[in-house]
């Protein structure tokens, strides 16, 4: 009788099976070893030597991690660089990707009248994401593009200086406060107060993407009570 065997499953069939269960792959952030650039970075931006288009730079020159190789370019960011509000997403998407934009086409449409709600225009945001490259749907986030990409993130945030970061999208938060748990949770644990949430001595908000919000349209009347607490907050 033969014996049972187990056949392994390659990566693009392992996250199709998680994706057919409603399970979204990452993983929290294990300390790595910080590689001299990135300690040159953080150097210069503390002694004023590095401008945010400076950074913005050298986040599109970045080939740290695998990502890199299906990207057709890193996207930093955009907006205010003197902005109250930041705005951070999981990653570029497909359609970003290709429009060279952060937050392109419908989901900038819908973050837009989001924005203009609370009478904060999505030119006076500055709009940034946790990792640069596009993450292709059967690519499992992995520690090292967490840890490279999250470098960025905090030069960012220590040189834009925002009131308040907004994270958006349940991955986006769940690897940011590295808690596996449900946006909802997320946001309850997280949005009690402005000193519940903080990161790189910025207070932090938890809400749902854009494009969570087109998928998941009911979600829109939580994301507005959000953008009233958003909106009381930076008129503080």
């Amino acid at each position: 009788m033969a014996e049972n065997t187990v056949t392994p499953i390659d990566e693009n069939m392992r996250r199709y099976y998680l994706d057919v269960m409603g399970v979204q792959c990452w993983e929290l952030i294990a300390p790595v070893e910080q590689v001299n650039d990135e300690l040159n970075i953080a150097e210069a931006v503390e002694a004023n030597d590095i401008s945010l288009p400076s950074l913005e730079d050298a986040i599109q020159q970045c080939n740290r991690c695998q990502l890199h190789k299906g990207r057709k370019q890193a996207i930093s960011g955009r907006g205010k660089q003197s902005a109250e509000l930041m705005l951070v997403l999981l990653s570029p998407d497909a359609n970003d990707d290709e429009a060279a934009l952060i937050c392109s086409g419908a989901a900038n449409d819908l973050l837009a009248k989001m924005l203009t709600a609370i009478d904060v225009s999505v030119d006076d945001v500055y709009i940034t994401s946790l990792l640069k490259c596009n993450v292709p749907v059967t690519h499992t986030i992995s520690t090292t593009e967490l840890h490279h990409c999250n470098q960025y993130l905090k030069q960012q945030i220590q040189l834009v200086q925002p009131k308040l970061l907004v994270v958006l999208g349940e991955i986006a938060a769940r690897c940011m406060l590295q808690k596996n748990l449900s946006l909802d949770d997320l946001r309850e644990a997280t949005n009690a107060s402005v000193q519940s949430g903080q990161f790189e001595s910025v207070a932090m908000f938890v809400s749902y993407s854009p494009q969570e919000l087109i998928q998941q349209p009911d979600n829109k009347r939580k994301a507005w009570l959000d953008l009233q607490q958003i909106q009381k907050i930076i008129q503080a």
